[in-house]
């Protein structure tokens, strides 16, 4: 027994008696519940990603004519685009998947609360405040190269709060499955969303933690003399790498472990080497880790992808491929393996009768594996370009649209769809009733849709037209079009990638509305404690489980506890006494 799992046993109220929960709305100001802080941050994430997707439309649209801005002018335009990348990673992306991480990891590895619960509600209610202050910075023209000084370096103390908290919350979650597993659960035995949240968490405290201390040397540079900066224009090269890949792999990560929670039930069995599907996640979030680039990435005349930091560059795209590839080989292998195995109840998932969450775990893994093998082709291009072998006078890919069509593919196409198949996999359990499937569908189709127009039009704009995705010189764009081959051809790639990004904004509506109705209003079905055949601990606790602290824990030695059940003739797992300090 280590001194940090006696310490996060008692941060819970494991070894006293938890405060009780005001079940009320005002009860959420001051929870410590885990359950209740993942929902708000599941929530507001949704919310936010409505925002990021609204913008990131009409930047696309206002690209979508040589004669100039359409939509926006030059410094609105300046503005949106930046907000949107916030919008979408700050706000959307990070955050949702660490509320599903605090909701979910603990009942997973049979611990009665996260880590740290009061820093976890600091976490979220840091990180509500900070984006509220972000979009005040942007409004007052003060973002990154904004024309208001004070709101600039208000942008960045907001954007520094949104990472304190971020990082807050995964150093609960980290916390969580490392020291307070139910004793006997060692960590090969946990389910994989709880190992891949705590890949994901472990990433963002060594990567943010970067993006932390540049942002206070902007800040007194900014302050002080600017001495490195170019007077607003020098912000955003230097930050603009956690909006890109490699590092937006880290954030997916925990995409991956919600795919292969629900293609593990479908199967009805393990994957054959365990120890390798925890391997290939730790692969992606590791060649993932984009800030060691930092300035480079971004720096046009930059040597970071010549010669041998070119080959760093293309190696952790083929990394983050290998891992993905490695870990839907594993997870095909596994479905291949069990296409007769009978399913234990008529409600049980499988593939041959998919419900939304089975499609979207399916389809985000797709997403995935795509930007990994389009990253390594840009950056494969890029460094032959640069290096000399083949120059044919073409600007980086990584200065084109082409940077945004990656984005696309993970923050909406991985993400979303993640996301899709994490809300309809886990609404049993964080709500307690089942979520359309008819409007999952269509939400599936939608966002499914929406993201490969979304990525199509961004990439073959950057990759024929040479249309920039960013330009970092003062003024920003003084003319958007100046130097395009083929101008035609850059508008209607620009409107595609807009109209995929509205396709998407209704996917996202449908989910909205398949929450508002079928929980916030009641009208989908309840559900039992288990109602897809699952095979993780959560699914041995009631759906959904009470507010605070449950009086009694399952037995646990394995991620599986309903799948060893099953194979050794029912045996349900004993219960124990949440005073019991983990092992």
């Amino acid at each position: 027994m280590t001194d940090a799992t006696t310490e996060a046993a008692h941060s819970t109220g494991s070894a006293v008696a938890p405060q009780a929960e005001d079940p009320t709305a005002f009860g959420l100001l001051n929870t410590a519940d885990h359950k209740r802080i993942g929902r708000l941050f599941i929530g507001f994430s949704l919310l936010f990603a409505v925002a990021g997707a609204v913008t990131d439309a009409l930047v696309r649209f206002d690209l979508a004519s040589d004669s100039g801005h359409t939509v926006l002018n030059l410094e609105t335009f300046t503005q949106v685009f930046m907000f949107t990348r916030d919008a979408l990673v700050f706000g959307m992306l990070i955050p949702f998947f660490l509320g599903v991480a605090i909701y979910i990891v603990p009942l997973q590895v049979g611990a009665p609360n996260v880590a740290f619960a009061r820093a976890a509600a600091l976490s979220f209610w840091g990180w509500l405040v900070s984006f509220g202050v972000l979009v005040g910075a942007y409004i007052g023209n003060g973002g990154p190269a904004g024309g208001w000084d004070a709101g600039v370096r208000l942008h960045m103390l907001a954007l520094a709060g949104l990472v304190m908290s971020l990082i807050i919350g995964a150093i609960c979650v980290a916390v969580t499955t490392l020291t307070m597993r139910a004793p006997g659960m060692y960590m090969d035995r946990t389910p994989p969303f709880a190992w891949s949240a705590l890949v994901t968490a472990s990433m963002l405290v060594v990567s943010l933690g970067v993006v932390l201390g540049q942002l206070v040397l902007l800040y007194i540079d900014h302050s002080y003399g600017r001495h490195f900066l170019d007077g607003n224009y020098g912000i955003w090269p230097r930050i603009d790498w956690m909006y890109r890949t490699p590092q937006l792999f880290i954030y997916v990560v925990p995409v991956l472990g919600v795919a292969a929670e629900i293609v593990l039930a479908a199967a009805r069995r393990w994957v054959f080497e365990p120890l390798a599907l925890y391997f290939t996640m730790g692969l992606v979030g590791l060649f993932g880790f984009g800030a060691w680039a930092n300035f480079g990435i971004a720096g046009e005349g930059a040597d970071i992808v010549d010669g041998l930091e070119g080959i760093v560059l293309v190696g952790l795209y083929a990394g983050a491929l290998a891992g993905v590839a490695g870990l839907l080989a594993l997870l095909g292998f596994t479905v291949w393996q069990s296409r007769n195995r009978p399913r234990p109840h008529p409600g049980a998932v499988s593939w041959k009768r998919p419900n939304t969450a089975v499609l979207a775990a399916f389809g985000a893994g797709k997403f995935i594996a795509v930007a990994a093998l389009v990253g390594l082709i840009g950056a494969g291009v890029d460094w032959l370009n640069i290096a000399g072998r083949g120059v044919d006078g073409n600007a980086p890919l990584r200065f084109t649209t082409w940077v945004t069509g990656q984005q696309s593919l993970l923050i909406y196409g991985a993400g979303l769809m993640g996301a899709l198949a994490a809300l309809h996999w886990w609404a049993p359990k964080i709500w307690g009733r089942r979520l359309s499937e008819f409007v999952g569908w269509a939400s599936f189709a939608a966002i499914g849709g929406g993201a490969v127009l979304a990525w199509l039009g961004p990439t073959l704009s950057g990759a024929f037209t040479e249309q920039p995705q960013f330009v970092y010189n003062d003024p920003l764009l003084t003319t958007v079009y100046d130097g395009l081959i083929d101008h035609s051809a850059a508008e209607g790639l620009s409107v595609v990638g807009g109209v995929g990004v509205i396709i998407v904004l209704v996917g996202v509506g449908l989910v909205l509305l398949n929450l508002l109705v079928s929980v916030g209003m009641g009208k989908g079905a309840e559900a039992d404690a288990d109602p897809w055949g699952g095979l993780t601990p959560e699914w041995l606790l009631d759906s959904p489980p009470a507010l605070g602290q449950s009086a009694s824990l399952p037995q646990l030695s394995s991620g599986t506890p309903l799948l060893d059940a099953e194979l050794n003739g029912s045996v349900v797992p004993a219960e124990r006494e949440p005073s019991e300090v983990p092992a």
